[in-house]
């Protein structure tokens, strides 16, 4: 259990740093995207690819109807995704297979 605390910390603090505004003011929303918290890709593997579909139909998290509520997001974090900037999606995905490589390997296999 404390393992899985330290990951949604890592997940929060990865999510907040990547939040911060950088004085940027408009009125449209940043696009957002889905990220896995192992910092797999998962456009590199067509099982993650169809695990991700599957998670987004579960959770009703998918983008293009809009941003998830509250439940959706969630439910996402529960199996291992977090939601980002887009175009921070790469550098979180990077900070998380960082964080995953500390740890070593695991046995969730998500």
């Amino acid at each position: 259990m404390n393992s899985m605390r330290r990951r949604q910390a890592l997940a929060v603090g990865v999510i907040a740093t990547l939040s911060v505004n950088f004085g940027c003011v408009t009125n449209k929303p940043p696009e957002m995207a889905w990220v896995r918290t192992d910092g797999r890709r998962i456009g590199d593997d067509p099982a993650l690819l169809e695990q991700g579909k599957t998670d987004l139909a579960f959770c009703h998290a998918n983008l293009d109807a809009g941003a998830p509520d509250a439940t959706a997001q969630g439910c996402m974090a529960q199996r291992g995704y977090a939601l980002v900037r887009k175009d921070q999606a790469e550098e979180a995905r990077a900070a998380y297979a960082a964080a995953a490589a500390q740890r070593g390997p695991t046995q969730s296999g998500k």
